[in-house]
């Protein structure tokens, strides 16, 4: 059984060999399978819209709904509102403590505290992960 695309990031080539072989193979007018959709997908970070559709034979208009759709879908599942769980932090805090947060986008945020802490930490914690 062949392996999918979408566990590993493919390379153009590698990706034009498998439209390749699978056009050789295919009924008359069926649909290109998701698994090839998807390693077309992948290919976008590194490799423009127009190039990816040209290389492969894709409709730009298409691959370009299936990357906005990717991307929509990636968003809201890191979203805050999804992912986001409130825990109860006493405001004042008496001990020391370190909070450490990453953000789906590569920010990261380390707070240090030691003795008491005159800050609303989850309110904190909440507008970092809304991005504001």
């Amino acid at each position: 059984m062949r392996e999918p695309l979408v566990d590993f990031k493919p390379t153009l080539s590698e990706v034009h060999s498998r439209f390749t072989a699978w056009r050789k193979t295919k009924a008359h007018r069926s649909r290109i399978p998701e698994e090839l959709w998807a390693a077309a997908v992948l290919l976008i970070p590194d490799n423009s819209l127009h190039k990816v559709a040209r290389t492969l034979s894709l409709g730009h208009k298409d691959l370009k709904k299936r990357v906005e759709s990717h991307n929509t879908a990636k968003d809201s599942s890191l979203s805050p509102s999804s992912n986001f769980i409130p825990i109860d932090i006493p405001q004042q805090h008496s001990a020391e403590c370190t909070i450490e947060m990453a953000h789906f986008n590569g920010n990261r945020m380390r707070m240090h505290f030691t003795g008491k802490a005159e800050l609303d930490l989850q309110s904190f914690a909440e507008s970092f992960w809304a991005g504001r």
